[in-house]
């Protein structure tokens, strides 16, 4: 025999349409927004970590003072890797933005193309997909140095640069003044050489199990051989992997802001139930003195909380894999030049947004109900859903006015309600302030440091120096940072 009481499930929805639509809508936006997320995450991690592999990113580079001779190449060799010349010019635009320009690359390093093409003659040139959308330029573009006007015919991706650190001891990346790009061999070979770095990556021949032993050994064998500038493992290439480093790492916070607001909107449906029990009581009393169970009168109350969750996880799924991936993969693109990916599925993202949300809408909702319906069939017919009866009553004084007694006396009845909403305010107005002193904040912290350095002038050693070095030497193998106070 069917359950009357489903016949009271379209009474509900039509008398609060609007309460349980808004409570959908947010459930939906917020599982979809999470959902959207953890996709785009993991299909960026997975086609980053898979890069390595495709595109043959460098085991590690280092740059010398003038292009190495083949017995310099067959003696490094020797080591265990292979070589590859990796060189680039340092061509200063018009508008003062620096372009570090390769020949484009067979062997390692290989270049992702996101748009266009790659130069096909000595007139075009392809820049850094996001140096091109920080700069406002596209294709068919045309970028002017002192020496070079050339036409962009495509917007690539190198994935040794996915962070557009200049420098490797940088604190941050600047993609806006800072780009690379790629041009046919035969115009990079016609470049002027007083701007030219002579840099070459290598790969092992055998992975090793600890590449700092066998970076430190390889470093030794080329102090031997040639005179070394600069000199960078793969393991310390921030413009390598800073993006493998930061990304995920705000898959936590979203997790927990959609978490945070499922037992929000559960509380929600709780207090809601709580009230319609009140409001009820009458009923429920008569239906528990017919002989309905307590299991029974619970597992209706929940069944449209549940419904209701269930649709939004649904439809908040299907967003996710389509509008809201392609938003979140983008705010990926605006932070680094990544390579291109494909969306995979993500298991841990349907637990995440269906199953976790329904088991916390169902534990929730089902201690408070039954909490709730723990009274006997008498006291809801009275309408009696106090627990415990009040001990005593807080005695005020005779000469308070009769308003302000009132007032006082509510107060005092509903003060776990108030509490509750003194709390909410309170850490409301905490990150509402956090939020309108930030830029102070950041702006304050610039000007302290300025005003605490110790040194006008700060030294990085790069690579290995001896005492007796030249002046000349020296001034080769570090990088000076100037301060002004």
């Amino acid at each position: 025999m069917k359950n009357p009481l489903n016949k009271r499930f379209i009474r509900e929805l039509k008398e609060d349409w609007s309460k349980y639509l808004v409570i959908f809508l947010l459930m939906t936006g917020m599982i979809g927004l999470v959902s959207g997320f953890i996709v785009a995450d993991e299909s960026m991690i997975k086609a980053y970590n898979e890069s390595f592999e495709k595109y043959t990113i460098e085991d590690g580079h280092f740059n010398v003072d003038k292009k190495l001779n083949n017995q310099s190449l067959i003696n490094i060799s020797k080591a265990g890797v292979r070589l590859y010349d990796h060189s680039y010019v340092e061509e200063t635009l018009i508008n003062g933005n620096k372009l570090c320009i390769f020949a484009t690359p067979q062997s390692v390093n290989k270049v992702c193309v996101m748009k266009g093409r790659l130069p096909q003659n000595d007139k075009e040139i392809a820049i850094d997909r996001m140096y091109a959308v920080n700069n406002k330029l596209s294709i068919g573009d045309t970028i002017k140095s002192q020496n070079h006007s050339l036409k962009i015919c495509g917007l690539v991706a190198l994935p040794d640069y996915s962070a557009l650190f200049e420098n490797n001891s940088d604190t941050m990346f600047d993609a806006i003044k800072f780009g690379v790009a790629v041009v046919q061999p035969s115009l990079f070979n016609q470049w002027d050489t007083t701007h030219m770095t002579y840099s070459y990556s290598w790969l092992y021949t055998n992975k090793p199990k600890n590449e700092e032993k066998k970076s430190e050994s390889f470093l030794k064998l080329l102090n031997k051989e040639v005179h070394l500038e600069e000199y960078i493992p793969q393991y310390e290439n921030q413009a390598i992997h800073f993006t493998g480093d930061d990304m995920g790492s705000d898959g936590v916070m979203v997790r927990l802001l959609l978490y945070i607001m499922i037992v929000i909107i559960a509380f929600v449906f709780a207090v809601t139930m709580t009230n319609t029990i009140q409001k009820e009581s009458n009923v429920i009393g008569t239906l528990l003195a017919s002989g309905y169970t307590k299991k029974e009168l619970i597992s209706h109350y929940m069944t449209l909380p549940i419904i209701v969750t269930l649709m939004s996880a649904l439809i908040g799924n299907i967003l996710g894999y389509t509008y809201f991936r392609t938003t979140m993969a983008n705010l990926y693109y605006a932070s680094y030049s990544l390579t291109t990916y494909q969306t995979v599925w993500s298991a841990s993202a349907f637990i995440q947004t269906t199953i976790i949300p329904v088991i916390l809408m169902f534990i929730i909702n089902l201690f408070i109900l039954n909490r709730q319906l723990s009274l006997s069939p008498l006291k809801f017919l009275r309408r009696d859903l106090k627990r415990h009866k009040q001990s005593h009553v807080m005695p005020l004084s005779q000469r308070i006015p009769f308003i302000t007694h009132f007032r006082t006396r509510i107060i005092l009845q509903n003060k776990a309600h108030y509490l509750v909403m003194f709390i909410g305010l309170m850490f409301t107005n905490m990150i509402l302030l956090f939020g309108l002193a930030m830029p102070d904040i950041i702006n304050s912290y610039g000007t302290n440091i300025k005003q605490n350095m110790f040194a006008n002038y700060q030294y990085i050693l790069k690579v290995p120096a001896s005492l007796q070095s030249s002046e000349k030497s020296f001034s080769n193998m570090i990088e000076a940072y100037t301060f002004t106070k």
